[in-house]
């Protein structure tokens, strides 16, 4: 892919300024960014989204490093926290809401899935109970094989959001999320 992902745009907005808005339209308060490769050219964007942020000084060794970073520095006390990777922009709002709820109505499960119709997609939210053992795991595949360990505990939360599934990985897929940002705003709070 041509560009920064978290500096791309899409409907006028960088990846990251959708992220970050998506959490603070959704009502989470605490927003952690975790900034790694070319950290300095995203710490405006951060600091004008006012959004916390930490730099993974280990972000050579993969995502499983930069969600680890996150999550050290996370402010106690807090229930649960969600992940989304930036290429994934156009999560609504409700989809966040939706598993909130869901969260407490299943009694605090490890893992809560967004689904729409067959397939899972992000962010899950996970119970900052598995904290410590995501910060001291050092099993194979990361964040993946950590979860697997919970599947036949996790929850899954129907959602009417197509965007848990589109992420951009290639100039392609860039495309296919700016042409497909207008029902994005159709529906932004359903």
């Amino acid at each position: 892919m041509e560009g920064f992902k978290p500096l791309l745009r899409v409907g006028g907005q960088t990846f990251l300024e959708h992220a970050i808005g998506l959490f603070r339209q959704a009502g989470i308060e605490d927003i952690v960014t975790v900034m790694g490769h070319r950290a300095q050219e995203l710490l405006p964007v951060v600091q004008a989204a006012v959004s916390r942020h930490v730099t993974n000084e280990r972000y050579r060794d993969g995502m499983f490093s930069s969600i680890q970073a996150g999550i050290a520095a996370l402010k106690d006390p807090v229930d649960a926290f969600f992940l989304l990777p930036v290429d994934i922009p156009l999560v609504r709002p409700a989809t966040v809401r939706q598993l909130v709820d869901g969260f407490y109505v299943h009694l605090k499960p490890p893992v809560c899935h967004p689904r729409f119709q067959s397939r899972r997609g992000h962010p899950p939210l996970i119970n900052a109970g598995l904290m410590d053992r995501i910060l001291t795991y050092d099993g194979p595949d990361g964040m993946r094989g950590f979860l697997r360990v919970f599947e036949d505990q996790a929850i899954d939360i129907r959602v009417d959001d197509p965007f848990i599934h589109l992420d951009a990985d290639s100039d392609e897929d860039l495309r296919g999320l700016r042409e497909k940002y207008s029902q994005y705003t159709t529906h932004l709070n359903g």
